[in-house]
């Protein structure tokens, strides 16, 4: 270990003792594999079980590890090194809502690569090669800003208020949200039901609650000259969510209307001259809406720019997940209460009614927001994006420059890697 990792070893530690009298409980724990990458091990250590939480906890203080993971899984002997060998019991649905899987207009202002290689500086996502030397190795810097951070709140929202809670009759006293200590959220349901279902049923909630195969044939679409049939603000699943989002946009008014039918952000924008039309049947839409008639009837709009404007209500309806995650049932996920070692940021529980007040880049710090202590850094890369940690926003860091910046500042700093401890 180098001089930072060292001291971040020390400091994860520190958090570790302080916090195993309120250590989080982990459900059903002598089931559940648990994974360590540390700072003075190369890899990831996994296939470890505890028969109860003091070992757990043991290992934590001892080791300090930058990540920290639990399966989503439980298995009758989680520490075998094999999967077949561990006695599949089960797993928990979870989804995983992080904004790195979402297209935010802030990832081209403070995420970049720089090429192992030539060193070459790249604003935005990774591309398959550099440019000018065409390697394909690069370190990745991944940023968090108040509009990510904010993105992966909407899509929480749009699959619990949108989907568990409404479609799938979920108590809310059986979902558990937890910030995952970076950009994210992962939301679990560990009910029997869900834990015995197989890949392929996985896979078909999550491609319900992103709106993957649209189906007109099985909605009942039925395309009538120039109308649309089929369709009404009373009807259960994507139907009626179309209908009533439509009428949620038209309701806004013109320009509200205009945008989100105009917007590049939800793919291929509607054709002005449609548009316009649109518009002008704006009120007597929202008329046929409200009185459930079926029969949507525009002069001039075909069934192709009707599949278009139901694809745009999709997208706003839809709830981004990571379906990968959602599917795989051996998957390992963050575990609660351990720091994030890319960010320094703790994994919280987050009770669902308390998910607009909460704020990640206040509530999730590792260490008391009052603390005094400093930290003495220097800048490593050459560009360090501006960071908000709790109400102040710290920004102007100049490459090899060096800075005495609070404790949670510094932590965030030396995590992404940006930086490194110089020592006083």
């Amino acid at each position: 270990m180098n001089l930072t990792q060292y001291y971040l070893y020390k400091l994860f530690q520190a958090y570790y003792k302080a916090h195993l009298k309120n250590y989080p409980t982990i459900s059903d724990l002598p089931n559940r594999e648990f994974a360590f990458i540390r700072w003075d091990h190369p890899g990831m250590q996994r296939h470890i079980g505890y028969p109860n939480s003091n070992f757990l906890l043991d290992y934590l203080v001892k080791y300090a590890p930058r990540h920290s993971y639990r399966s989503a899984t439980i298995y009758s002997t989680p520490s075998a090194d094999k999967m077949e060998h561990k006695g599949y019991l089960g797993c928990d649905f979870v989804v995983d809502i992080d904004s790195d899987h979402i297209p935010t207009s802030c990832q081209h202002r403070h995420n970049y690569v720089i090429c192992k290689n030539c060193g070459k500086l790249l604003l935005g996502d990774k591309p398959e090669e550099c440019p000018d030397c065409h390697s394909k190795k690069f370190k990745k810097i991944v940023w968090i800003c108040d509009e990510c951070l904010n993105v992966s709140k909407e899509q929480v929202h749009h699959l619990i208020d949108g989907f568990l809670l409404k479609d799938f009759n979920i108590p809310l006293s059986a979902i558990k949200l937890n910030f995952s200590g970076h950009r994210g959220y992962h939301v679990r349901i560990e009910s029997k039901v869900f834990r015995s279902l197989d890949q392929e049923e996985r896979r078909e909630i999550a491609d319900y609650v992103t709106g993957q195969g649209f189906s007109y044939n099985i909605w009942n679409y039925k395309p009538v000259q120039s109308n649309m049939s089929g369709f009404r603000i009373d009807q259960p699943g994507w139907p009626g969510k179309i209908a009533r989002e439509f009428y949620k946009v038209l309701s806004q008014g013109s320009d509200y209307t205009e945008n989100i039918f105009s917007n590049p952000r939800y793919g291929n924008p509607i054709r002005s001259n449609v548009l316009r039309i649109l518009i002008e049947r704006r009120i007597d839409l929202i008329r046929k809406l409200e009185n459930k008639n079926p029969i949507w009837g525009i002069p001039h709009v075909g069934p192709t720019t009707w599949h278009r404007i139901f694809e745009i209500l999709r997208d706003l309806i839809k709830a981004d997940i990571d379906v990968v995650v959602s599917i795989d049932v051996h998957r390992l996920i963050r575990l609660e209460g351990s720091i994030h070692g890319k960010a320094g940021l703790k994994v919280v529980d987050v009770p669902y009614e308390k998910l607009d007040e909460f704020d990640p880049l206040t509530d999730a710090l590792t260490f008391p927001k009052e603390s005094t202590n400093k930290l003495t850094i220097k800048i490593t890369a050459p560009i360090c994006p501006p960071i908000r940690i709790g109400k102040i926003t710290y920004d102007n860091f100049q490459p090899d420059e060096e800075y005495t910046v609070p404790l949670n500042v510094g932590l965030f700093l030396l995590c992404k890697d940006v930086a490194e401890l110089i020592k006083n």
